[in-house]
């Protein structure tokens, strides 16, 4: 995972966001964020800003909303298992066990909610 996934990540568990649109970067809900996050985002805007608008970040956010959306997952475990779903097969593991471990995974976060109801 890259720094800026983990700074996305950490900033929407405190309740904000950070999103790039025609008008630059901005943080919604940054009252939410402690003090020195917004020094560090001004500090790194142009990499957040060039990773927001990257094709890897729009094909993670958007695998990401279907997993939440069709599988009903709390939005922290989709993104985290679209992470996962855009790694490569670590090495040492056989394609069978790779795909194995893809398809539980997957398993697990449809079968969530119902376990939950």
């Amino acid at each position: 995972m890259s720094d800026v996934q983990e700074l996305l990540l950490r900033v929407r568990r405190l309740g904000a966001n950070l999103i790039a649109d025609d008008k630059g970067l901005r943080v919604i809900n940054g009252s939410k964020l402690p003090k020195e996050a917004h020094a560090y985002i001004t500090k790194h805007k142009v990499t957040i800003a060039a990773f927001l608008f990257s094709d890897e970040h729009a094909d993670r956010e958007e695998r990401a909303a279907i997993i939440e959306h069709d599988g009903k997952a709390p939005r922290e475990w989709a993104e985290q298992f679209a992470d996962i779903l855009a790694k490569r097969r670590p090495a040492g593991v056989s394609d069978l066990d790779w795909s194995w471990f893809l398809t539980r995974c997957g398993q697990i976060i449809d079968e969530a909610p119902a376990r939950a109801a």
